[in-house]
């Protein structure tokens, strides 16, 4: 039989003591009694009665629980699963009995949960018979029924010993009648800013009432923190301290606030966030200053110095990355590089972007096939390099003559590395594979670098000991441009920045964009690989550096370009709907113009 319908909002816990039925007819052969204490949870197991235990809920008969066994187990027993007698039988089960901690229940948060309950369910299995199932009549057997004449359950409001009553709330429902500066329904939390000590059960020997917190009147709001209890006995931690206060106790000035000497109030350091070294201040209010930088509150220069920046007042304080490291004596207005401006070089002009220290202009065009000048660096791309080691033998370089012919390439694998040899000072070149070609848009401002030797040190170099060919346009580049020593019988690596810049060779000059058409359609990279008359060149660890996307080392000179109308994608690739190409010849570098379908339509193809 299950209890009446309860809602979780109006259910009252109690602590059960007992239990009590009284049958009308014959006790049941078998019968369980069931708790819960949540509408929400499940019913558990209080007590079973069955004449035949192991048979019928396999428990032991007449078991018990040892010391330091579970003491929230349901027990069996054969008592008052007897037929006789055939009316008014009694049934008692106490919730205590036999539990060994019963003694010491104020100290038993196990028992403590094992009486606590909303609702007790009697399960009646199995009818007491005279044997008159074996003759399986139908008419006798429906003669048997169950029938409880009382169904007594003893208790108390579970209160946690912090109330000695329950009443009913403006909603109604039973609540205990809490005390000791506590809540709840079941008085089972501290009241707001009674948290200097964790909420306990109060027991016959201590009330365990919730204490006020310490906040020096700073403050009504507190929270418990066991690690402040564990090393100082008090757990009370205040929040929303006043006047500027701060710590557990809103005993101290916060953060950037200094005590006045009276002791009173705590007031703002104010300290310049400009010259100072740090907003917090002394005891006195000084604040601590930059080199350079005087006064109480760090808010103005020394003698000698001037400028004050982020830095404090230094002759210059100039970017790094897009300065010349040089400023005006007077003004300590910076030196910028090219495509850099303002006052410290501290970002590009317009048209450029990804201030960079290596880059000796500072900042790169935006490309976007020249259809835009707004641009910045995009998100999303990582650093990648595109590399042949000849670790296998298998990278797919070739020979070349100046007249384009091909000529074998020897693969040392005791090396690792590729080699020309030349009869009679032929100039021949090692072409690189597929996968060094293509779109490489992405190189642009990048290095191309690989290791190279030779066997004689009589070498003959050119100006076109390099050679980039793409777009119908062909650059070149001497060994030992940028910075890059002799070749001789050593390995040596050589570095290669492709960008078009005086400092950098590359022959014709041609404009940044030119450069940047060049690498969207590379057509051929071309190595010398030959210096003198029978004498073969040496190369390994091809790699040039470019990016893709996905995670790594961020690759900030890729651009995100912001198209005008008529264009779209990240570099104005495309025309938008609506547009079609000007010159579907020249691809994405064609201009986008509206389409023209004398009113029929509103779009066309882009290209045609």
């Amino acid at each position: 039989m299950d209890p009446p319908s309860c809602r979780t909002n109006s259910c009252k816990t109690f602590d059960i003591t007992y239990v009590r039925l009284k049958f009308h007819t014959s006790r049941p052969e078998s019968f369980v009694i069931y708790k819960r204490s949540n509408e929400d949870d499940p019913w558990v197991p209080y007590q079973y009665y069955s004449g035949s235990c192991e048979k019928t809920y396999r428990k032991p008969n007449r078991g018990f629980i040892r010391t330091g066994g579970d003491e929230q187990e349901a027990l069996c027993t054969d008592d008052f699963s007897d037929i006789s007698p055939l009316t008014g039988g009694n049934v008692a089960f106490s919730t205590l009995e036999g539990r060994p901690s019963a003694y010491n229940f104020d100290n038993s948060p196990v028992l403590q949960d094992w009486v606590t309950a909303t609702d007790i369910r009697v399960t009646l299995n199995r009818l007491n018979t005279f044997g008159d199932e074996v003759f399986n009549d139908p008419k006798v057997l429906k003669s048997y029924y169950y029938a409880i004449s009382d169904f007594a359950v003893g208790g108390r409001c579970k209160c946690n010993g912090h109330a000695s009553e329950c009443v009913k709330n403006s909603g109604g429902r039973l609540v205990c009648d809490c005390k000791h500066n506590t809540e709840g329904f079941d008085c089972n939390v501290c009241k707001p800013f009674y948290n200097d000590r964790p909420w306990r059960r109060a027991t016959a020997d201590n009330a365990n009432e919730c204490l006020p917190c310490n906040c020096n009147g700073k403050s009504s709001e507190c929270h418990f923190d066991a690690e402040l209890y564990r090393a100082t006995g008090h757990g009370g931690y205040c929040r929303n301290c006043a006047d500027n206060t701060d710590g557990p106790n809103c005993e101290r000035c916060l953060d950037y606030y200094y005590r006045e000497q009276s002791g009173g109030r705590c007031l703002p350091c104010s300290c310049n966030s400009i010259g100072s070294e740090s907003p917090q201040c002394n005891n006195r209010g000084v604040c601590a200053c930059k080199p350079g930088v005087t006064g109480e509150k760090c808010d103005r220069c020394q003698p000698g110095f001037h400028s004050l920046t982020e830095a404090g007042c230094r002759p210059c304080t100039c970017s790094p990355s897009g300065s010349t490291q040089e400023c005006d004596v007077n003004t300590g207005q910076c030196r910028c590089k090219d495509n850099v401006e303002g006052f410290s070089c501290d970002r590009c002009k317009p048209g450029y972007f990804n201030l960079d220290p290596n880059n000796p202009q500072g900042c790169a065009a935006c490309f976007c096939f020249q259809h835009s000048s707004v641009c910045d660096s995009a998100e999303g791309y990582s650093v990648h390099t595109i590399s042949s080691t000849f670790e296998r033998g298998d990278e797919e370089w070739s020979g070349q003559q100046q007249d384009g012919s091909t000529v074998s390439v020897q693969w040392s694998p005791n090396r690792q590395e590729v080699s020309l040899m030349s009869e009679n000072y032929q100039r021949l070149y090692l072409v690189a594979p597929e996968k060094f070609l293509g779109n490489q848009i992405l190189s642009y401002g990048q290095n191309l670098s690989m290791d190279l030797r030779v066997e004689r040190r009589d070498t003959r170099l050119s100006n076109e000991d390099l050679i980039l060919e793409g777009a119908n346009m062909r650059v070149a580049v001497p060994l030992i441009a940028q910075g890059n020593a002799y070749p001789n019988v050593n390995m040596q690596t050589y570095v290669f920045r492709l960008q078009e810049q005086p400092g950098y060779s590359w022959r014709p000059f041609i404009s940044d964009s030119d450069f940047q058409k060049l690498l969207h359609n590379l057509t051929a990279i071309k190595i010398r690989g030959t210096y003198s008359e029978r004498s073969a060149g040496y190369l390994d660890n091809v790699s040039l550096v470019t990016a893709r996307r996905g995670p790594g080392v961020p690759a900030r000179w890729v651009e995100q370009c912001t198209c005008p109308p008529g264009y779209q994608g990240q570099h104005c690739e495309q025309c938008t709907l609506g547009y079609r190409r000007a010159q579907p010849e020249l691809g994405p570098f064609s201009s986008c113009e509206i389409c023209n379908c004398h009113r029929h339509s509103d779009t066309c193809h882009p290209d045609t």
